[in-house]
C-alpha cells in the first residue's frame, strides 16, 4: 500500500500512531538525521503561499496529518484514509520509550519559565529519561550556532522543537546536518501543555474535531485570527479542490 499521498499540494504519510512510532525508532537506529513534521489546515494555508516553507515540509522523512481539519478535507475529496497523529501524542510516547530504552532527548522552544515548568514536569513523570539539554525559543539568530553546537555535543537522539512555524521549520533544514539529531521533531504547542500552562482538549471535543475551538477559547487574542480566518481560507482551498475533481469527471 502506498503510504505516501499528495493532497493540496501537501505531501501526507498514511502511517497510524503505532506505525509512526515505530518508523521514528527505525530513524533513531540508523543515525541519519531527518526531519518529522506535522500538517495542519495553517500549514497548508502557509504552504500555499511560502514556496521555500513547502519544499521544506513535502522533504520531511515522516509528515503526518496533525489536525482533523485535514484528515475531514482529505476524505470529503475521496483521497485514500488518513489517521491524525497528533504531536503531543507523538512526544508524550516517545518520552515514555526514551526513559526505558535511553534514548537522549533535547527540548528547544516556548519561553524560559515555561521551559523550565516543563523540565520539572518531565524529570518527575520520567526519572530515567536522559536529558540531553534544553533551551527556550526566544533566541537571537546570532545564537543559533551556539545552540547548534551544544545540540550537537550533547548527542542527542530526538529534538523536540516547539517553535513557531515557519521559524521551526527553517531552523531544521539550516541546521539538521549540523546537529546531527537522528530525529527533529516539531511539536507545535506541546510544551505548554505538559508544562500545564494550556489544557488539552477533552476527549469528546477531539472527536468531535472542535480541539481548534477549545484552544482558541483559550488564548482568543492570539488565536482567533489564525483559526477563524485561517479556516475559512482552509475551506476555500478544499472547495477548489473539490471542484476541481468534479470538473475532471466530466
Amino acid at each position: 500500500m502506498e503510504k505516501r499521498i499528495q493532497f493540496l499540494e501537501a505531501n501526507l504519510d498514511r502511517y497510524n500512531f503505532h506505525e509512526t512510532i515505530a518508523k521514528i525508532e527505525t530513524y533513531i537506529a540508523l543515525r541519519k538525521p531527518i526531519h518529522h513534521t506535522g500538517v495542519n489546515a495553517d500549514k497548508i494555508n502557509m504552504m500555499k503561499t511560502n514556496p521555500k516553507f513547502k519544499k521544506i515540509i513535502n522533504e520531511a522523512a515522516l509528515i503526518n496529518p496533525d489536525g482533523m481539519s485535514v484528515v475531514l478535507a482529505a476524505q470529503v475529496c475521496k483521497q485514500p484514509k488518513l489517521e491524525r497523529v497528533a504531536g503531543i501524542d507523538v512526544m508524550t510516547r516517545l518520552l515514555e520509550i526514551a526513559a526505558k530504552k535511553g534514548y537522549r532527548v533535547y527540548f528547544l522552544g516556548t519561553s524560559e519559565p515555561i521551559l523550565k515548568k516543563m523540565i520539572d514536569r518531565i524529570t518527575t513523570d520520567y526519572p530515567t529519561l536522559p536529558i540531553a539539554g534544553y533551551h527556550h525559543g526566544y533566541f537571537k539568530a546570532t545564537e543559533e550556532v551556539e545552540i547548534v553546537e551544544n545540540i550537537r555535543k550533547n548527542k542527542a537522539d530526538l529534538l523536540f522543537i516547539a517553535l513557531p512555524s515557519p521559524q521551526k521549520e527553517y531552523f531544521v533544514d539550516s541546521y539538521m546536518e549540523a546537529m546531527n539529531v537522528p530525529v527533529s521533531i516539531g511539536v507545535g504547542g506541546s510544551f505548554d501543555v505538559i508544562a500545564g500552562e494550556i489544557k488539552r482538549a477533552p476527549k469528546w471535543m477531539q472527536a468531535l474535531s472542535l480541539e481548534w475551538l477549545f484552544r482558541m477559547m483559550q488564548e482568543p487574542r492570539r488565536l482567533a485570527k489564525r483559526y477563524l480566518v485561517g479556516n475559512l481560507i482552509f475551506l476555500n482551498h478544499v472547495i477548489r479542490e473539490k471542484r476541481k475533481q468534479i470538473l475532471e469527471k466530466r
